[in-house]
């Protein structure tokens, strides 16, 4: 039901009057009823009176906006993917590890009646939209007409929230594992690769889902104007990656909750954002959350290992799921998956090759799904202390926690499931230089505490956490500088490092703090942390620039190894002109930026080039500002760097002029967006990470980068909040909200999100009322 009025006033009556009479009649007929009204970009907000309809009314919402990548997405959490569309693409592999997980059973957890009713009104309401619409005659070419868009079960909508999505990067080296054939020549890994490259492949490997990673701000009442709290949520995720997309909402159950924020796409639960008095968003954290364990095999049989002087078979879990071939008929197909009695599952790898000798688990602590039975009590908490206390007691969360109230009060935590590991652990029983650990003693197993929620994590005792009134940040680093006043020290190495060099960005939003708190006047608005998350202030180029000008205007011309002779003349003059920001009009930006990308060899890094020698180095007394600048004696080296940037550029018939928007943005339905921002290595706040693709420029953001931003004041006169999904809120080309906020982003406009009732009706574009009945 759709209706339109002819003044805000009218709007409002009428709205309220058919939310009423849905309301009523729900204790007649028990049907689902939700009211989806969409403020500006198309926020929906989802207002119902039982829980069962807010999972309706939001996953109708998110049908809307985004039908085809939930459809793509119960496909492959189905492990249907090999059926429906062909082995081919990695469908068979993802299906095997799916299909592992669905096996053992996860997503069948039973969960209270009023979480089940929520999954069920989510499944119905994606139902429901189909039903509607017809799968013909969806707007999205995508899957307009797809034999694989089909009506799910709750079972498949539970399936997004139980399966951790950083879990995935996981499967390629989970699916690979197999015991070698018999007759295969043993081959330890450390004689055919030196073990410091080994350590090193492996630390790379976990670094994947690090490099997404987010900011965070929380500001107390003596950093805060006006007296409440303020947050500051600016998560990074990838923007070619569609289940990893963040789709905002706010959800309202009267008596019960009244919730604004976000979650990925599919979850029908807003998982960080604000409600009345507390908000809250999480950063990547440094925490070792997974354990490879190195066994040694019985000779004769790749498939037993030696555990504590005693013989143990692996643990087979035969998995079977169905291909379609290529004359159309379907064929079952089955793969061996290989488990310890302690907990790992078998990998294999070039790192981690399983030979006759070795083999090597994976062991990674699940949470079994206590967010469930804790969001209740989290959306119930009205301060910081009554929120950790929930996540306490839960131990559920896989990242960082920081926090802020309506009373002024801070929280930075790690407060969730992390392997239990002692420094004396880890000092007697890492093997291939930490890559991995001993696998033939039990005292090499996690430790359990007597207050953790589970067996094998840290207990919240032994886990960092700071409360202030002044504030909290994290930008994926350590807990050790949440603020730079109170260092957190003296906790176990396994989570994480102290008094070691900080990232660029930490750096960068540290400095940007410092700055911002004038003695004069210590306090930020609303507007001020805007302004800061999207200032663009590029702090290598600050460490940096200066130097290399200097360095540049003392030896204009460099002889590349092939020996063309490059002029890096116009190349200082672009520098010394550049602003040090990355902002649209920044001239010069991308010069630094192809400098610092030779620098880095082209790999993705967080901090002060190592292949530059800082003329200050680092000093852990001074952790904000150290390193920075060059040294003079290491000038060759960044002169060479410098002239391979620019023939790159000059080669791609680049100006070294140029403005970054004319180089960097995104085309959405034929038209180019100019983007500002720029990527981790940089050290911008505002993380864009788009490849250079020659004369095209920086033409996409490939990689995790600024994505559902959120700034909210609490206290007095709150919640007030403002927020902006960089790549906007559907994916479907016909839509009005395909590039809207993408377009704001460019222009650093934010929306106003309205919380209170008053403010949702007034704010109001479309309104839709859904209904269905409830299946018995």
């Amino acid at each position: 039901m759709r209706n339109r009025c002819s003044t805000p006033r009218l709007c409002a009556l009428l709205g309220i009057v058919v939310f009423l009479a849905a309301c009523a009649g729900l204790s007649i007929n028990r049907d689902y009823r939700a009211l989806i009204r969409r403020s500006e970009g198309g926020i929906p907000h989802i207002r119902a009176n039982d829980l069962g309809s807010i999972g309706f009314g939001t996953l109708y919402a998110m049908a809307e906006d985004n039908v085809c990548i939930l459809a793509d997405e119960y496909l492959t959490l189905g492990a249907q993917r090999a059926a429906l569309l062909g082995p081919g693409d990695g469908n068979l592999e993802r299906d095997f590890f799916y299909q592992l997980l669905i096996d053992r059973g996860q997503a069948t957890e039973p969960l209270p009646a009023d979480v089940e009713a929520l999954y069920s009104g989510a499944a119905a309401g994606y139902n429901h939209y189909l039903r509607q619409t017809g799968v013909a005659k969806l707007s999205d070419p995508t899957c307009r007409g797809a034999s694989w868009v089909r009506e799910v079960a709750a079972l498949d909508v539970k399936r997004v929230s139980r399966f951790d999505y950083a879990l995935a990067y996981m499967q390629p080296i989970l699916t690979a594992a197999a015991p070698p054939d018999a007759g295969e020549a043993s081959v330890h890994p450390g004689g055919v690769r030196d073990e410091r490259a080994v350590a090193a492949a492996v630390a790379d490997y976990l670094e994947v889902p690090r490099q997404g990673g987010s900011n965070a701000i929380a500001l107390g009442r003596e950093a805060a104007r006006g007296g409440g709290g303020m947050l500051l949520a600016n998560p990074h995720m990838p923007w070619n990656v569609p289940s990893q997309r963040f789709y905002p909402m706010h959800q309202t159950l009267p008596g019960e909750f009244d919730v604004l924020g976000a979650n990925l796409l599919g979850r029908p639960r807003v998982g960080f954002g604000h409600t009345e008095h507390v908000a809250w968003t999480s950063t990547v954290s440094t925490a070792k959350r997974v354990s490879f364990y190195r066994l040694e095999l019985v000779e004769g049989d790749p498939t037993s290992y030696r555990f504590d002087g005693q013989v143990y078979p692996m643990r087979r879990e035969r998995v079977t799921v169905q291909v379609r071939t290529a004359n159309g008929a379907l064929e079952d197909r089955s793969r061996i998956f290989y488990s310890t009695h302690f907990g790992g599952q078998l990998v294999e790898s070039d790192f981690f090759p399983w030979t006759t000798e070795y083999a090597y688990a994976v062991r990674m602590p699940d949470a079994v799904w206590r967010s469930e039975t804790t969001v209740a009590a989290q959306y119930a908490a009205r301060s910081v202390r009554e929120l950790k206390t929930v996540h306490d007691r839960g131990q559920f969360l896989p990242v960082n926690l920081i926090a802020a109230d309506s009373g002024g009060e801070v929280l930075f935590a790690d407060p969730g499931a992390i392997p239990n590991l002692s420094d004396e652990q880890i000092d007697a029983c890492a093997v291939m230089r930490g890559a991995a650990y001993d696998g033939t003693r039990s005292e090499c197993q996690w430790g359990d505490d007597p207050d953790a929620a589970a067996s094998g994590i840290f207990g919240p005792a032994r886990l960092p956490s700071l409360f202030r009134y002044d504030y909290v940040v994290n930008s994926n680093d350590s807990y050790w500088l949440s603020n730079p006043a109170a260092p957190l020290v003296g906790y176990a190495r396994a989570l994480g490092s102290e008094g070691t060099e900080r990232t660029l960005r930490t750096r960068s939003g540290l400095v940007m703090l410092r700055r911002e708190r004038d003695p004069a006047a210590p306090t930020l608005s609303l507007l001020d942390l805007q302004r800061l998350a999207l200032a663009n202030e590029n702090y290598a180029g600050e460490l940096l620039r200066d130097d290399l000008v200097s360095l540049c205007r003392a030896q204009p011309e460099v002889a590349l190894d092939d020996g063309r002779v490059v002029d890096l003349g116009d190349a200082c003059e672009a520098l010394e002109g550049w602003d040090l920001y990355a902002n649209l009009d920044s001239r010069g930006a991308h010069v630094f930026r192809q400098f610092l990308s030779e620098a880095h060899q082209g790999r993705f890094s967080r901090r002060f080039p190592s292949s530059l020698q800082a003329r200050v180095p680092f000093d852990p007394s001074d952790p904000i500002d150290t390193p920075r600048g060059l040294a003079l004696s290491g000038g060759s080296a960044a002169l060479e760097m410098l002239a391979k940037a620019v023939d790159s550029l000059e080669q791609a018939g680049i100006a070294l002029d140029a403005p970054l928007g004319a180089l960097q943005g995104v085309t959405r339905g034929g038209e180019r967006i100019p983007l500002h921002g720029g990527p981790e290595y940089e050290g911008i706040f505002n993380k864009l990470e788009a490849r250079f693709q020659g004369a095209e420029g920086y033409p996409e953001v490939t990689r995790s980068s600024s994505s559902w931003i959120l700034a909210v004041a609490l206290g007095d006169g709150g919640p007030r909040s403002r927020g902006i999904l960089a790549y906007s809120l559907s994916t479907d080309p016909s839509s009005p909200h395909f590039a809207d906020q993408t377009r704001m982003f460019s222009q650093k406009r934010w929306l106003d999100l309205p919380f209170r009732e008053k403010e949702v009706e007034a704010a109001t574009l479309r309104r839709t009322l859904v209904s269905a009945p409830r299946e018995q």
